[in-house]
């Protein structure tokens, strides 16, 4: 477990314009980007259905944050690998969340262009995510490689998990 503790952490500059951009774009944009021109039921299906991702979403990821010790910009931070909870059954559950909750956003909104950033931030998380996994396996090593042989990266490992039982 080391980890050069001058080191710069390159996830954190990436982690911090990422949330930058979903708080301060995808909910402005999906606000000032809607369509109230949708009317009637599909548009209180759109509509209901964001509020629901978000109210699933929003406590999900607080859960998750509350999981992160005070000081966790750097692996060293934590004291132990957070495996259990959430990260039983994927390695970057804080993302997903925001993932989803983007998407949940722009539904709420009926924003077409607030779907579209959100798909365009994608790469984003999944690059920071590269990067962490990274960091994250110079700081636990083999503990961290195995950790990610059993779990999806945002998403859990279903099919992939049933293949390699029946080898």
């Amino acid at each position: 477990m080391s980890f050069e503790s001058g080191k710069e952490v390159k996830s954190l500059k990436l982690r911090r314009i990422i949330f930058t951009v979903f708080f301060f774009c995808l909910v402005p944009f999906s606000l000032i980007f809607h369509y109230p021109v949708l009317r009637g039921e599909i548009a209180a299906i759109i509509h209901i259905t964001g509020l629901v991702v978000i109210a699933i979403t929003v406590p999900f990821a607080l859960y998750i944050h509350s999981l992160f010790p005070r000081k966790h910009d750097r692996p060293e931070d934590f004291d132990r690998l957070l495996v259990d909870g959430p990260y039983q059954y994927v390695r970057h559950p804080f993302y997903s969340a925001f993932i989803v909750m983007g998407f949940g956003i722009a539904l709420y909104f009926v924003s077409i262009p607030g779907v579209l950033l959100n798909i365009l931030l994608i790469p984003l998380w999944r690059k920071l995510a590269e990067i962490e996994e990274e960091e994250l396996l110079r700081y636990w090593g083999e503990e961290y490689r195995r950790f990610m042989e059993t779990r999806g990266r945002f998403f859990p490992k279903v099919f992939r998990q049933g293949v390699s039982k029946k080898k």
